[in-house]
């Protein structure tokens, strides 16, 4: 029974869909959470959904750190703080194999640095995303928005990370690894991305060269490397797109409900992202999977299926040993 600690403040539409969520994922994985947050509402919910006490625990805060807060608060005076208290546990109890949260991502990411503490020879960790492609294929895009002012040695940590990612959370023996780039020639971009092209091609990694922004969804790579300024526009952008093109079917008048019905079940199946997870955090000493700030109950549930997967695929084992050699 895997432990997962829960941080159920964040998500726009409010505390109690975490932990609706979380009441899911127990009767789905037969997980074990550790709940941080208000006790009277947690038992509430889980009460009201027909869970046992002894299937949960909860850590007891009411505070959090809202999203307009600097991260730099999670340092001090904020030890009582829904992510602090998580960061504790998470560090501390050997059990516990991940942490979930919809928080403050800058908090997060300087709570992962002086809180639980990073894999030899990373500086901050980074932010990545399976997102979906061609056909049935996910993506795995690296950074999407943790570092935003990015060294070549950056990137070639980030193509390290994401090809342990890819491997473990997609299944992909051998990812194809691509350098995001204005166009796909050897000799195009800027300096820093052919300083890092130079520094991939002499990895033992299947680097494939570079990459165009149309290759977010053609299905060219696996693994996607890029700054965190440019992976967050992408990533931001694919997701508006598929908002955009449910709108749009809903908008057509002229055909059946059915057929309309037909082609939006589609589009959420590719563009769904509350259905696919999560942000995972690279180079953390244990997983820390970041949601996305409208997430629901079944963000939680797929995120929950995420941890459970990299943990199977002993993710964070095989992190430790890229760094190790």
């Amino acid at each position: 029974m895997e432990k997962i600690i829960v941080d159920i403040y964040g998500a726009d539409l409010g505390a109690e869909v975490v932990v609706f969520g979380v009441s899911k994922a127990i009767k789905e994985y037969g997980i074990f959470p550790i709940l941080v947050g208000d006790r009277l509402l947690i038992s509430e919910i889980m009460n009201q959904e027909n869970i046992p006490e002894n299937s949960y625990e909860i850590i007891h805060t009411t505070d959090y750190i809202t999203n307009n807060e600097p991260a730099t608060c999670i340092f001090g005076g904020r030890n009582e703080s829904s992510i602090a208290l998580s960061y504790d546990r998470l560090k501390e109890d050997d059990d516990v194999i991940a942490f979930l949260s919809a928080g403050n991502t800058g908090a997060l990411l300087v709570g992962s640095i002086c809180r639980l503490g990073l894999l030899p020879s990373v500086k901050f960790p980074s932010l990545c995303s399976a997102l979906p492609c061609a056909g049935d294929m996910l993506v795995t895009l690296v950074d999407c928005g943790a570092v935003i002012d990015c060294t070549s040695n950056d990137l070639v940590r980030f193509a390290k990370m994401g090809n342990v990612f890819a491997k473990c959370y997609c299944g992909i023996e051998r990812p194809r690894i691509g350098l995001m780039s204005v166009g796909r020639e050897n000799a195009k971009g800027s300096a820093l991305s052919l300083e890092a092209f130079t520094k991939l091609s002499e990895l033992n990694l299947n680097f494939i060269g570079n990459l165009e922004g149309s290759d977010m969804v053609s299905g060219y790579a696996d693994v996607i490397v890029t700054d965190g300024f440019s992976g967050n526009i992408l990533l931001k952008n694919t997701e508006a797109v598929g908002q955009k093109a449910i709108e749009i079917v809903e908008s057509f008048a002229d055909a059946s409900p059915e057929f309309v019905e037909k082609i939006k079940a589609k589009l959420l199946n590719k563009f769904d992202f509350n259905s696919r997870g999560a942000a995972t955090f690279l180079g953390t000493k244990k997983t820390v999977v970041k949601m996305h700030g409208c997430a629901n109950e079944f963000t939680v549930l797929a995120s929950i299926e995420q941890i459970l997967r990299l943990n199977k695929a002993n993710f964070s084992k095989e992190m430790s040993n890229i760094f190790a050699k």
